[in-house]
């Protein structure tokens, strides 16, 4: 079941499949008759935006497919669109027709987590107790019989070696970075992780891990992004009324910043 399930999501929600939800939207510019988790999943959308005081924003997708990180993963980028536009203002969301009147959507910032979520719902519902869901950077942990699980956390540009240590109880987790997905061309350096503080596609800086733990996996994915490009100090009120924690590693200066329930 968890496989058809994983594979039921993807086909939904990936940009990359041009049957999906979110293709359909992006191309037409509206979708009929939504079911339930569509509603869901890009209602919390909205909620991350206002959130995140503007900076998680899912209308990313033609600054992303302009950069070149598109559905043929071409990797050559064209001129970017001028604007990014709100997701209160150019999302409609109605119990019988989704409609987009600017940009395109992306759920990459947080669909992984959402989808973790809804797992650790599925399991808690079979009446699992004790459980780690690992979704490759992602993840939830209930406990191990109680006790929290230690993680480690990996330097963001060298694989397999760790910078510390965390526990995780009844907690998700995320991880974001530049270094994962990244390319080159004409000597510009591109990456997947859009820069919506600067209101355009721009790269942002290299230098940084950061990793996140909240309530829920969705919530630790789209904060992971949203401190990664601006600085944890402009959140603190909303991160504390989230129960988000986080860490936040230099690898030029080898450095880490962390809050005190991270």
């Amino acid at each position: 079941f968890v496989g058809l399930f994983l594979t039921d999501f993807e086909a939904k929600y990936s940009r990359f499949n041009p049957n999906s939800i979110i293709s359909t939207v992006n191309r037409t510019k509206q979708f009929a008759q939504p079911d339930r988790t569509t509603i869901e999943l890009l209602t919390l959308g909205q909620q991350l935006y206002l959130d995140t005081d503007g900076v998680f924003n899912i209308l990313v997708g033609e600054h992303l497919n302009a950069r070149g990180y598109d559905a043929e993963y071409s990797f050559t980028p064209k001129e970017p669109p001028k604007t990014l536009p709100s997701p209160l203002e150019s999302l409609s969301i109605m119990h019988d027709r989704i409609t987009i009147t600017a940009g395109q959507l992306d759920l990459g910032g947080y669909g992984k987590g959402f989808l973790i979520d809804r797992l650790t719902d599925y399991l808690r519902g079979l009446g699992f107790r004790y459980f780690l869901i690992n979704g490759g950077g992602d993840m939830y942990a209930t406990s191990d019989h109680g006790e929290p699980i230690t993680i480690y956390l990996e330097h963001p540009s060298l694989p397999g070696t760790y910078i510390t240590e965390t526990t995780l109880k009844d907690q998700g987790f995320a991880a974001s970075s530049t270094h994962k997905r990244r390319w080159k061309v004409s000597g510009q350096e591109y990456s997947h992780i859009v820069d919506t503080t600067a209101k355009k596609a721009v790269s942002t800086s290299d230098e940084f891990g950061l990793y996140t733990k909240a309530p829920t996996a969705a919530t630790a994915d789209a904060w992971a992004t949203t401190l990664l490009i601006s600085n944890p100090q402009a959140h603190q009120a909303a991160l504390s009324k989230a129960n988000v924690a986080f860490a936040r590693f230099n690898s030029t200066t080898s450095t880490l910043q962390k809050s005190p329930e991270f």
